[in-house]
C-alpha cells in the first residue's frame, strides 16, 4: 500500500487525533517537509514512511511507540539519519524523528555534558570545545552523537579517553511499553548496559549524560598522502607506529585515492595513494614530534600535517563522507597487521570499481577495552578493518558485491567480529550481523531484550531477537 493509502486506512480521526496528543509536528506523505524528514545520510536508501512524528521530548516518543504498536505499524527511529544501513527510516511505517530535540548543555566545572539525540557531533564540539572539552565522540561531524555513542564510539580520542559508551553517566530512555525511564551502571543497570554498545535493540534514548574529557581546542594533526608504489615502506612505518604509539596518538591508514576535497591539489585528485590521518589528544607540538616517522615513511604526495582544532578532524571527516552519496560499509576485527593483510588490501583496492572506494585499517588498544563494562563485545581486539564502498553512479550493485566479497576475503584471512556501525546495507543468508558484533554478548542481549522488547518493536538496526521463554 502506498504510505497515503496507510494514512487515509488508519483514518482522520485516528490521525488527528495522534497529531493532537503529541507536542510536536507530525508529517505526512502530502507535507512539505516529507521529503526532509525522510532523507537519511546514505543516498542508497529511499523510504517512504506513512507517518512522522517530529518529537518534542520523550512523552512524545512514547506516545508515538503506543500509537505504532496499536495500530500495527512497522516503527523506526531516526535521530542524526547517519547509520549507514538507513535503519533510520521505514517504508510504510512510522518515524519517530528525534532532530528537535537537540539541546547541549556543558557543565564545564563538572565535565558533564547533556546532549539531546537530534545532534551532531559538529553539535556537541562546538559547545564543549569553547571549555577546551569533549566527550568520545565518531570521526565525523556530520555524524548523529547518540547512533555513533549506541554504537560504540569509535573516534579520534579513543586511544587516550576510550569509547564513546566508556564516558556515558545517564541516558534517558523510553522502553517498547512506552515508559521513560533513567539509566545508569546503578539503576536499570541492565538496560544501561545492553544500550552502551548494543544500539537501539531495548530503548529509545532521548538523552544522554557523558563525562568530558580535556581536549584540544588545537590538537597535533597528521594528514599525509602518499603514492601507492610506496604502499610497503608506509605499511612498514604506520605497523612499527601502531605497536609503540603513546596512548595520545589515534592514526588511521586508507587505502584509497586522493580525494577531491579543499586542501588536495587537483592535478592529484583521484591519484592511488595511501593516507595516514591522525589526531594526538595531547600537547601539539609533541605530537607533531610523535607523527615524524609517519611523516618520514615515504616521499608524501601531499602533507598537510600541523596542529589544528580538533573539530577540524571532524570535519575532514564529513568533507570525505558528505551527505547523499552512496555508502556500504563493512568491518572486521584483526589482530595482527600482516604483510599477508596488506597485499590483500592492496589488491583489493586495485580491485574496486570505483575511485571513492577503499579499505581502512584503524588502530584502537590504549584506553579502548579498559573502561566500564558494556555490550561492545570486541573491546580486546588491536585492530579494525573498514571496508568503504562510496560512489555516486547508478553501478550500485558492483560496489555492493565488491565490499562483500573484501569482506569475505578478510576473514578468509583471520578477521572476525563486526563493529555495529558498518555492518552493510544488505542481508544475506550467510549474514548473522548479530552474532558478528555483539558476539558473546549476544545471549545476554537477547535476555535483557525479552525483558524490555518482549515483542521486538525496535526491530530497524543491527537486529537482536528476544530470547525465547
Amino acid at each position: 500500500m502506498h504510505p497515503l493509502g496507510t494514512v487515509g486506512a488508519l483514518g482522520e480521526e485516528t490521525v488527528g487525533g495522534l497529531a493532537a496528543d503529541v507536542d510536536g509536528e507530525l508529517v505526512l506523505p502530502d507535507g512539505e517537509d516529507y521529503d526532509a524528514v525522510r532523507d537519511v545520510w546514505n543516498g542508497l536508501i529511499n523510504r517512504y514512511p506513512a507517518i512522522v512524528v517530529r518529537a518534542a521530548g520523550s512523552e512524545d516518543v512514547a506516545r508515538a511507540i503506543g500509537f505504532a504498536r496499536e495500530h500495527g505499524l512497522e516503527l523506526s527511529v531516526r535521530a542524526g539519519a547517519h547509520e549507514q544501513s538507513g535503519s533510520a527510516v521505514v517504508d510504510n511505517g512510522l518515524v519517530v524523528d528525534l532532530g528537535p530535540i537537540d539541546h547541549v548543555d556543558v557543565d564545564p566545572d563538572a565535565r558533564v555534558a547533556r546532549v539531546g539525540p537530534g545532534n551532531a557531533t559538529a553539535d556537541v564540539l562546538a559547545v564543549t570545545q569553547e571549555h577546551g572539552l569533549a566527550p568520545p565522540t565518531g570521526s565525523a561531524g556530520n555524524a548523529g552523537v547518540a547512533g555513533t555513542t549506541l554504537h560504540g564510539g569509535i573516534g579520534w580520542i579513543r586511544r587516550k579517553h576510550g569509547l564513546g559508551v566508556d564516558a556515558l553517566r545517564r541516558m534517558e530512555v523510553v522502553t517498547a511499553d512506552g515508559e521513560v525511564v533513567t539509566a545508569t551502571p546503578e539503576e536499570n543497570g541492565e538496560l544501561f548496559w545492553a544500550l552502551g554498545g548494543g544500539g537501539g535493540n531495548v530503548g529509545v534514548v532521548t538523552e544522554l549524560e557523558f563525562d568530558l574529557y580535556e581536549v584540544g581546542p588545537i590538537v597535533g594533526g597528521l594528514s599525509a598522502f602518499y603514492p601507492r608504489e610506496a604502499a610497503d615502506d608506509v605499511f612498514g612505518a604506520f605497523r612499527s607506529f601502531a605497536a609503540d604509539a603513546p596512548p595520545e596518538a589515534t592514526a588511521i591508514m586508507n587505502y584509497a585515492e586522493v580525494p577531491a576535497v579543499p586542501g588536495m591539489p587537483p592535478e592529484l585528485h583521484g591519484e592511488a595513494a595511501l593516507a595516514l590521518i591522525g589526531c594526538y589528544a595531547g600537547d601539539p607540538e609533541e605530537g607533531m614530534a610523535t607523527f615524524a616517522p609517519l611523516r618520514e615513511a615515504a616521499e608524501p604526495l601531499v602533507d598537510n600535517s600541523e596542529p589544528v582544532p580538533y573539530a577540524m578532524l571532524h570535519e575532514m571527516g564529513t568533507m570525505l563522507h558528505p551527505w547523499g552519496r552512496k555508502y556500504a560499509h563493512r568491518s572486521v576485527f584483526v589482530d595482527d597487521l600482516t604483510d599477508e593483510l596488506h597485499e590483500l588490501l592492496l589488491e583489493r583496492t586495485a580491485a574496486a570499481p570505483g575511485p571513492m572506494d577503499g579499505v581502512g585499517i584503524w588502530p584502537l588498544g590504549g584506553a579502548v577495552g579498559s573502561g566500564p563494562d558494556s555490550a561492545v563485545a570486541w573491546g580486546d581486539k588491536p585492530h579494525m578493518v573498514v571496508v568503504e564502498a562510496a560512489w555516486e553512479s547508478h553501478d550500485s550493485l558492483a560496489h555492493l558485491e565488491w565490499a562483500r566479497e573484501t569482506e569475505r576475503q578478510l576473514r578468509a584471512l583471520g578477521g572476525e567480529g563486526a563493529y555495529a556501525g558498518y555492518v552493510g546495507v544488505e542481508e544475506g543468508e550467510d549474514e548473522d550481523w548479530a552474532r558478528k558484533a555483539y558476539g558473546d554478548n549476544l545471549d545476554r542481549l537477547r535476555e535483557i531484550k525479552r525483558r524490555y522488547d518482549p515483542d521486538d518493536v525496535l526491530s530497524h538496526n543491527v537486529a537482536v531477537e528476544p530470547a525465547e521463554d
